[in-house]
């Protein structure tokens, strides 16, 4: 099959994934080193009271049990498991995953230099490294897809993760995750308080754009000819959420998209919305796209309601330049697997005062 039309996985997008992953960091630091032993555990919020232990961890690959109010959190993954620490305001004494360079742009600068260890790794756990830490629970929501791996880590500490297979783990509910670990650390309230917020923020950016109310939005990347284009605003996946929070409603074309994200040359015309945005990897991608005549024909393209977005691979800071060159900032990654209480308020924002700044949609 050609690299347009053969299926991607979505719960790994390999090379195309990673740019988007590791464009997207703050360099606030690399790895960190444990020393002579396990760092001291920075003290938790006081405990609520609302959570009894024993507390049986119920995961789609098995069963653990926090036995008392755990004090030394391990986190592995993807960021938005650390967000999840992070928006309750629990500091892990670990923190492993193939974005770990300690910090995105939604992130508290303050915050992350209160990590114990971070552990810069590659869709491989580091189960020494893990287990040097001294954990008491192990947060790794849609981080594991081996039975062994998840009972390596059931061998170090307890394990919270999903419920139920994530299959396609770019459907992950953050919210679930957030209450989840509330739960867990006896801060539920906590936690319902950090998706309020999340929630609330979201619309308010929202209400300040009444124009969204009722259009449908397309959402795609172009990830180029080697491995062609992802349909992002999938139905029920994060991407389509976001744009729902802001006003939108559900776009009846995204249906074709459920199963496979991958958009064909031949189905271009399935792109259509109000709004269409394309975020490509680079101006060559662009410029090859807008020159086909199948795309040129897509009405929101034909009619002005289409934004480019091409990635800025030289640029200090990881933006984004608009069709008419602005540079606005990149929220790819919340969008593909990085929501969460504190990364979706800000992505709101920029995609609405930012991406669609352009779009007139009145």
């Amino acid at each position: 099959m050609s690299p347009v039309t053969s299926r991607r996985p979505r719960r790994t997008l390999g090379a195309a994934l990673a740019l988007v992953l590791t464009a997207g960091l703050v360099a606030c630091g690399g790895s960190s080193d444990a020393g002579d032993g396990p760092v001291a555990a920075v003290p938790l919020p006081e405990a609520e009271g609302t959570t009894e232990y024993p507390l049986t961890l119920d995961t789609w690959l098995g069963e653990s049990t926090l036995e008392e109010r755990p004090e030394r959190i391990a986190v592995v993954g993807f960021s938005s498991n650390l967000d999840a620490l992070e928006a309750i305001g629990v500091t892990p004494v670990y923190y492993g995953g193939r974005d770990a360079e300690k910090g995105w742009a939604w992130n508290d600068p303050a915050y992350l230099e209160e990590i114990g260890v971070t552990d810069v790794q590659d869709d491989v756990l580091n189960f020494e490294g893990i287990a040097a830490a001294e954990p008491d629970l192990i947060v790794s929501f849609n981080a594991i897809i081996e039975q062994a791996d998840y009972d390596k880590l059931a061998d170090i500490a307890p394990v919270i993760d999903l419920t139920e297979d994530p299959g396609v783990g770019d459907k992950v509910d953050w919210r679930e995750v957030q209450r989840q670990l509330g739960e867990a650390l006896d801060l539920s309230a906590a936690a319902d308080q950090a998706v309020a917020d999340a929630e609330a923020t979201i619309a308010e950016v929202a209400a300040s754009h009444p124009e969204y109310a009722g259009k449908t939005s397309t959402i795609m990347y172009d990830y180029g000819s080697e491995f062609g284009m992802s349909y992002y605003t999938v139905t029920g996946g994060p991407t389509e959420g976001v744009m729902l929070d802001l006003g939108f409603v559900p776009n009846p074309l995204a249906e074709n998209f459920t199963t496979d994200d991958v958009v064909s040359e031949e189905n271009q015309a399935l792109l259509d919305g109000d709004v269409l945005v394309v975020i490509y990897t680079d101006e060559k991608s662009r410029e090859f796209r807008e020159a086909q005549p199948l795309f040129q024909a897509i009405p929101a393209v034909a009619e002005g309601r289409y934004e480019s977005l091409v990635f800025q691979e030289d640029s200090a800071t990881d933006q984004l330049m608009t069709s008419d060159g602005q540079l606005v900032e990149n929220a790819v990654w919340v969008l593909r697997r990085g929501a969460s209480a504190i990364a979706l308020p800000w992505a709101a924002d920029k995609i609405a005062n930012g991406w669609l700044g352009g779009v007139d949609l009145s």
